[in-house]
């Protein structure tokens, strides 16, 4: 993976990690400076260690979002890409000779996909 462009990142320029007592950070940057990858994760923690009071609050309205947005990806992440049992269902519904295409559904899929694939690429937007 390469960086670029980090001069105005505090790890790529070690002159915005020096604050008024900052000498670990200082001592953070030299090893930033010298190339060693396991300093850039020091030099951030240090640089967020300096930093950590900036009188921000959030509000309980964002705390239950930010927990509820957890919960979801969570759910998400833990959720199979393939749901064997709709599979199975598909399968056994075919092999019966049971199962229906809904030709109205498949068509208005097709229609939503294209509208949205045109306001996603139309240059009026």
């Amino acid at each position: 993976m390469a960086i670029k462009n980090v001069s105005s990142s505090p790890v790529g320029n070690p002159n915005l990690l020096k604050t008024k007592e900052s000498e670990s950070s200082s001592s953070a940057a030299a090893a930033v400076e010298l190339g060693n990858p396991n300093s850039i994760a020091k030099a951030a923690a240090n640089t967020s260690a300096i930093n950590k009071n900036y009188g921000v609050e959030l509000s309980d309205k964002a705390k239950t979002r930010a927990s509820e947005q957890k919960k979801a990806f969570d759910i998400a992440k833990n959720t199979p890409d393939v749901r064997d049992d709709r599979v199975a269902e598909i399968k056994a519904k075919i092999q019966a000779g049971t199962y229906e295409v809904d030709s109205g559904k498949i068509a208005d899929g097709m229609l939503r996909e294209a509208f949205m694939e045109h306001l996603a690429t139309s240059k009026d937007n």
